[in-house]
């Protein structure tokens, strides 16, 4: 896997709009922030368009994207927001350049097919916080720890133990991201091997018999059976149907890879919840689940 090089004081930063547009209004919060972290901030021609619930539209945004790519002097390049979108664009997009000349992608949610895009083609990307996230908050130590990472600072978390966490030590490739787009992506270029990789998964705002369908998607696809382990982080606003499901998200979760002997790991905090830590996909981690805690290192 290829790794760009870690960001340093004064690199220059792209911000593009793949997917959904925000108020221009947010900007000034958005380039202040990457300002004091030591960043000079691109915008990218989407930033500045709205096209209905969309950034511009989708030659726009294609080329958007392309251009970012494709511009030595751009070290890192952050995606706006999620939403829905980036999926519209994706086949009109030329990767090759970052072989040759890497540079780090950072998002979640919508981005997902970013990065099963960039760990395909081997290259390390950031699942993390984004603009959008950073012009909503003032004390954000996610962001914080998003930086530290692109900066080639140490990433490891210690969180609590869950009670339905599965103990055990593993190491291998970390992939994954939003469960959604991952089930969506199957059966197209854009999906992923996950074979002998750790898996991490999040969702948001989905009734949980959805949900339960999209997980089976993914098991029956051979998804979930030769993992090497499973990180599960924020299942958010997850909602309940009448008559109820009769089981909560994590236990949904449990229940499908019951059967399979890897670790597994509740509670992550990354996703659509308050700090979203960041994690870098396509490195290898390590992955120590016991009685009393759990510990993820890169």
């Amino acid at each position: 896997m290829i790794i760009p090089p870690y960001l340093k004081q004064g690199d220059k930063v792209g911000i593009i709009a793949p997917a959904r547009h925000i108020e221009q209004s947010k900007y000034e919060s958005i380039i202040n922030i990457l300002t004091r972290y030591g960043f000079n901030t691109v915008r990218g021609n989407t930033t500045y368009l709205e096209y209905g619930p969309f950034a511009g539209t989708d030659t726009e945004r294609a080329a958007d994207l392309q251009s970012m790519i494709n511009d030595p002097s751009i070290n890192a390049i952050f995606c706006l927001r999620g939403g829905y979108g980036t999926v519209r664009i994706i086949d009109k997009i030329d990767f090759s350049f970052l072989k040759e000349n890497p540079k780090w992608i950072i998002g979640f949610s919508d981005i997902t097919i970013l990065h099963n895009v960039l760990h395909n083609a081997g290259i390390v990307s950031v699942h993390g916080q984004m603009p959008l996230n950073f012009a909503e908050r003032t004390e954000n130590k996610g962001l914080d720890k998003l930086i530290s990472a692109l900066k080639g600072e140490s990433v490891n978390y210690r969180i609590e133990m869950f009670k339905l966490n599965r103990v055990g030590v593993s190491s291998a490739y970390l992939v994954g991201g939003n469960v959604a787009i991952l089930s969506s992506l199957i059966g197209t270029p854009y999906d992923i091997n996950t074979d002998g990789k750790i898996l991490f998964i999040e969702e948001v705002g989905e009734y949980l018999y959805r949900f339960d369908r999209l997980m089976y998607h993914l098991k029956l696809s051979g998804k979930l059976s030769k993992l090497k382990g499973l990180i599960v982080g924020g299942l958010t606003d997850m909602k309940d149907n009448i008559p109820e499901f009769g089981q909560s998200v994590e236990e949904i979760v449990h229940d499908l890879v019951k059967e399979y002997n890897y670790p597994v790991c509740f509670n992550f905090p990354a996703g659509h919840i308050k700090e979203n830590f960041p994690l870098i996909f396509g490195k290898k981690i390590k992955m120590d689940i016991s009685e009393n805690s759990s510990v993820i290192s890169f």
